[in-house]
């Protein structure tokens, strides 16, 4: 979408607003008509101007970035999405800044949620981050670096299944799911977004116990939402 079709889709909701907000007939009359007249003009349709209450926001960093994205990866953003009442997608592009390819995690919904979610996506994946390499250094070091490459991400999988206990499930409307539902759907046509296939950690000897060691370690996290009455309000803990 265009920043021209951006500038337009606001001064049409802003018009909307007022139709349903004057006291005044008349000054309610014109605001709809003009609205409407504009939404003539620019082939803009109610679901067009609905989708603005969906915004997006990107995570500063991932756990991996790897191009065949970790299972644990996605195991996290769903968790998050759950607990901030959003979804997302993943983007594996280059950062002109570090001159790197790099993966970051885009959250979408209403309000405020995403750029929360975002926060915490880093928050919790810089912490998940910090205990694989604390395990890692826990191995034997005659261990095939293939082994102890398996060995982590069968912790972080177990880790983020850890913090899952932790999680109170944000409660989302049906008309939120649906204009989340719509905004992917938007973005697939216009960007070709396709459906992502995760990379499952590998079997290997040891990996149920890395995976139990993961799961201990992720109950230690803390993610609440919700504080005050506010969907805002967001409490992140660690307890080492």
């Amino acid at each position: 979408m265009t920043n021209e079709t951006e500038k337009y889709l606001a001064k049409i909701k802003k018009l909307l607003n007022l139709a349903r907000r004057s006291s005044n007939s008349h000054e309610a009359a014109t605001a709809l008509n003009q609205a409407q007249a504009l939404m003539r003009k620019h082939k803009l349709s109610q679901n067009d101007i609905d989708l603005m209450d969906i915004t997006s926001k990107a995570s500063k960093g991932a756990p991996s970035h790897a191009r065949s994205i970790p299972q644990y990866m996605t195991m996290l953003g769903q968790l998050i999405c759950e607990a901030m009442g959003t979804r997302c997608y993943y983007s594996f592009r280059h950062n002109f800044r570090t001159g790197k390819l790099q993966n970051s995690v885009i959250f979408y919904g209403p309000d405020e949620r995403p750029e929360i979610a975002a926060y915490a996506y880093d928050v919790l994946s810089r912490q998940m981050v910090k205990a694989r390499r604390t395990f890692i250094g826990s191995l034997r070091k005659n261990i095939k670096p293939i082994t102890k490459t398996a060995r982590a991400d069968q912790f972080c999988e177990g880790w983020v299944n850890g913090a899952y206990q932790a999680v109170e499930p944000f409660v989302v409307t049906s008309t939120e799911k649906t204009l989340m539902a719509a905004f992917l759907a938007r973005l697939k046509e216009e960007q070709g977004a396709t459906d992502l296939e995760s990379r499952e950690a590998k079997k290997c000897r040891g990996g149920e116990d890395a995976a139990e060691a993961g799961f201990n370690e992720g109950l230690k996290a803390r993610l609440n939402h919700g504080v005050s009455g506010k969907d805002s309000a967001l409490s992140l803990e660690y307890k080492s």
